[in-house]
């Protein structure tokens, strides 16, 4: 039994170091805040405004966490907003990694 016990304690450090060192990122939302997964139709050339599915055109801020490099229509992605009347402002965006399925 001690020898089963010593040979999963490697298993375990390695496990806890990994969740260590790459955290799942974790968002907090507040009650006013709006959380969607859609496909972006469109993004504005300036990189100000992103529409997620022909219907929700969000501004996005200059201190929003947003890395507009990797925004293109047709990708999915993760937004959080605020509403405020009709605009809706981001606060973050993220874009969803696409799992390869075997054939």
């Amino acid at each position: 039994m001690t020898k089963w016990i010593f040979g999963l304690a490697p298993t375990v450090v390695l496990l806890t170091a990994t969740a260590i060192a790459a955290p799942v990122p974790v968002w907090v939302r507040s009650a006013d805040q709006t959380e969607v997964r859609g496909r972006v139709t469109d993004v504005d050339p300036s990189g100000s405004q992103v529409v997620i599915e022909d219907q929700a055109r969000l501004t996005i801020p200059p201190m929003a966490q947003v890395a507009l490099a990797d925004v293109r229509p047709g990708e999915t992605v993760d937004v959080r907003y605020t509403e405020n009347g009709d605009d809706k402002t981001v606060l973050s965006l993220r874009v969803v990694e696409h799992e390869t399925q075997a054939p």
